[in-house]
């Protein structure tokens, strides 16, 4: 089993209930595929924190102190969904995760 974590826009999440990154998960496709052999709990579903990603760091560490293994970025943080712009903090915020954690962070879910 992989315990993950996730961490969504801010902005986003005002007009997207998550249930494209929730049926990722429960098919197992987009970046869950990589699990297609492994159930996955879901630790927490956090948002960002609003630009410049506030709260990211904070919350992807919560999570792994939580049980977590592995922080998502949702799609929304990496591609024009639901609409423009593209966060442009998403690179930043997942080298932080990564700094602060040790744990892996994949860019995107659906």
């Amino acid at each position: 089993m992989v315990k993950v974590g996730l961490v969504r826009c801010e902005g986003a999440m005002r007009i997207c209930p998550g249930t494209s990154c929730f049926r990722a998960i429960r098919e197992k496709t987009g970046s869950f595929a990589r699990y297609s052999d492994e159930e996955i709990e879901i630790i927490g579903m956090a948002p960002c924190g609003g630009c410049p990603g506030r709260d990211a760091v904070r919350q992807a560490a919560e999570m792994v102190r939580r049980g977590a293994e592995v922080i998502f970025l949702g799609t929304c943080m990496i591609k024009p969904i639901p609409s423009e712009p593209v966060c442009k903090y998403s690179a930043e915020i997942a080298e932080a995760i990564r700094k602060k954690t040790g744990v892996d962070v994949v860019m995107g879910t659906h």
